[in-house]
């Protein structure tokens, strides 16, 4: 007979899917030996996951920018790039340019901008925000069957960046009541 282990029942209590649980333990398990754990690298992953497709399309007149933007980040990203002949590559760009734009949402840029600047309608916005409280509470979750402590308090300090849409140093006038 076969019995789920208490990873797998709570993927499923989750509603994830299996690859997507096994590629953020990866991702986690990366962050803790390489001791990464910058907001981008949660974004990229959580933005590299089944559960956030479609990505946002990258632009023939954006390639270059978002390619840019790829090299700037590349130390930072756990999920690694295929190879540029690759069919996944362009959903890897793809999954850089919707963290790119979740970056921004975070650093208090209004929906306006984020429409002119990515393409993305408000309506899209709201649903990759909320796939992405989804899946960094899931990972939260994960990250805590797994013992890997140092990472829950980024991956929270993330969730709650991305909630607001804040940046990092108004987190505490957050927590203020009214």
């Amino acid at each position: 007979s076969y019995r789920a282990t208490f990873l797998g029942q709570r993927v499923a209590e989750l509603y994830l899917d299996p690859l997507t649980a096994h590629e953020l333990v990866v991702a986690m398990n990366k962050s803790k030996a390489t001791k990464t754990t910058h907001t981008l690298s949660f974004l990229h992953t959580i933005c590299a996951t089944l559960e956030m497709r479609p990505v946002l399309r990258v632009g023939v007149r954006e390639y270059d920018a978002v390619q840019a933007k790829l090299a700037e980040w590349d130390q930072w990203l756990l999920v690694s790039e295929p190879s540029a002949y690759d069919p996944e590559y362009d959903e890897y760009l793809g999954s850089i340019k919707t963290a790119m734009m979740l970056n921004e949402w975070m650093e208090e840029k209004d929906e306006e901008y984020l429409l002119e600047h990515f393409n993305v309608r408000p309506g899209e916005i709201r649903v990759k925000l909320e796939l992405s409280e989804w899946l960094l509470y899931s990972m939260n979750e994960l990250a805590n069957i797994l013992n890997h402590n140092d990472l829950i308090k980024d991956i929270n300090r993330v969730r709650f960046r991305l909630r607001y849409g804040v940046k990092d140093e108004l987190l505490p006038l957050l927590k203020l009541e009214g």
